[in-house]
């Protein structure tokens, strides 16, 4: 069953799904959507993937963080900071549900590296994640988010308005420090066409995360923008996140 729900924070609420099996007990997935990004995902996918979970008895929340789609705040409100407290908010509500056994984590991108940080700092009360093109590499990519421009107190990226606060926040960051710190089974989908989070980074993060299971896509983008990618892309997380 597909449900409205809302998570309440100190800055404002998160609102967005609760995907429910119809079961006395199950897991539940928290996704994570990337940078600029939305609850439903690019291509629809976590819709999709949600309804997909609920079939194989799996839970799902997916909610737009502060400053995106239907929660409040602007976008230029965002830090990366205030999106991690806020995962950790989830996290906290949604394992203490009585019917909640196990949690998994999906993230895309900046989604991503939230979730590699919020397992960094809960490694044990996380049983599985799965990360789309994690975007590691933020700190390094001042030009991508703020341009070629001085600094200012917030910057048009690509028609969205984005604080210096966030910009100095992201760079100040190492995504790659202590990757090891979750052991849990852990699963990476990257396109090798990936100019946004580019592909080559994926030499990097394999280092250093603890046996992760990785499968490249082969000519996929960022966004997977072709059917047979997305589709790819979906079969793979719905394997991993129901296999025994």
């Amino acid at each position: 069953m597909q449900k409205y729900y809302e998570i309440t924070t100190p800055k404002g609420t998160m609102r967005g799904y609760f995907h429910q099996p119809d079961k006395d007990n199950y897991p539940v997935c928290l996704i994570f959507h990337g940078f600029t990004g939305l609850h439903t995902g690019t291509k629809f996918a976590y819709v999709t993937i949600s309804r997909m979970l609920e079939e194989h008895g799996i839970g799902s929340v997916r909610l737009d963080f502060l400053g995106t789609g239907d929660s409040d705040l602007s976008f230029k409100d965002m830090t990366f900071k205030d999106e991690l407290e806020s995962a950790k908010i989830i996290l906290k509500e949604v394992s203490g549900l009585p019917q909640v056994t196990d949690i998994y984590l999906l993230g895309h991108s900046m989604g991503g590296a939230v979730a590699s940080e919020l397992a960094k700092l809960y490694p044990y009360d996380i049983q599985k994640m799965c990360l789309w093109a994690p975007a590691l590499n933020l700190s390094e990519a001042l030009e991508y988010l703020k341009g070629h421009v001085d600094e200012a107190p917030t910057y048009d990226h690509n028609g969205f308005e984005i604080s210096n606060e966030f910009v100095e926040d992201i760079i100040a960051r190492d995504f790659y420090k202590d990757l090891d710190t979750y052991k849990n089974p852990l699963m990476i989908i990257h396109g090798s066409k990936d100019t946004t989070v580019p592909y080559e980074i994926s030499s990097k993060y394999l280092k250093g995360y603890y046996h992760p299971e990785f499968h490249p896509i082969l000519d996929a983008t960022h966004n997977y923008d072709n059917l047979s990618h997305i589709n790819e892309v979906i079969n793979l997380t719905i394997e991993f996140l129901t296999k025994k």
